[in-house]
């Protein structure tokens, strides 16, 4: 069993491929992707800010059907985010964790520790709009409701952590 798993990885390293959770990946160093931000930034002036966060959205939307092959029906929100939070972490996207969640009233706030879209950025206002885009795109896509976020702290203007207050509606 074993060398068939050593094979089968050997092949796919072959075809220049990368695969996990039965989706293609890629590996961008965060210094690539802080500076694919920076020139769209120069090129787009203001106007960056929304297309960061609509492509966040799409991508955001993406994923979300990648983690719906794995849902569980019986998985509570709560565990499910766990699972979730886990993979960023592992991916290096930085660790999130939740400050709150109220299912009931669709309150959510989650802390992105590390976060790699704002490491070594300087902003005087929160600025991950890739970021609460994906969030939001995640969340609607996983829950069918509409939601909507707001960055209230953000690494790239001097806090400690990133912080996302998520309503869903």
């Amino acid at each position: 069993m074993e060398t068939k798993l050593k094979r089968a990885k050997a092949k796919r390293k072959l075809k220049g491929r990368i695969t996990h959770l039965g989706v293609d990946w890629i590996l961008l160093r965060v210094e690539a992707l802080q500076g694919m931000i920076e020139e769209v930034n120069k090129v787009l002036g203001t106007g960056a800010s929304l297309v960061w966060y609509v492509a966040g959205k799409g991508a955001g939307r993406s994923m979300a059907k990648v983690f719906q092959a794995r849902l569980k029906e019986e998985e509570t929100f709560e565990a499910f985010f766990e699972e979730i939070a886990s993979y960023y972490i592992r991916w290096g996207w930085g660790r999130i964790e939740k400050v709150l969640l109220r299912e009931k009233t669709g309150e959510l706030i989650i802390r992105i520790y590390d976060n790699a879209f704002a490491r070594g950025q300087y902003s005087k206002t929160p600025s991950c709009y890739f970021l609460k885009g994906y969030l939001e795109g995640l969340i609607e896509t996983l829950t069918g409701k509409h939601a909507t976020s707001e960055e209230t702290k953000c690494m790239a203007k001097g806090d400690f952590y990133c912080e996302f207050h998520i309503t869903i509606s």
